[in-house]
């Protein structure tokens, strides 16, 4: 079972998107700053280790912490 076990409710950008680089470095997704976060969130949408999971649009966001929660809820289930 996969766990994304980071939540942003306790971070900044930086500490969160360091968090996706560390526990998932191996997918080399890009350190961004926070202005850009889409740009990471779009990766993990293309991300075969996330694929068999609803991964949410980050379009459909205006904040990285809302768009991140809906992520560790898809990924983790209700749980998260």
């Amino acid at each position: 079972m996969q766990l994304i076990e980071f939540l942003p409710d306790y971070s900044t950008w930086d500490d969160w998107n360091g968090q996706l680089v560390h526990y998932y470095g191996e997918q080399q997704f890009p350190i961004l700053p926070e202005e850009q976060w889409r740009e990471v969130a779009k990766a993990v949408t293309v991300n075969p280790v996330f694929d068999k999971f609803s991964i949410p649009d980050p379009e459909n966001f205006i904040n990285w912490q809302d768009w991140a929660l809906s992520l560790i809820q898809n990924v983790n289930g209700d749980g998260a």
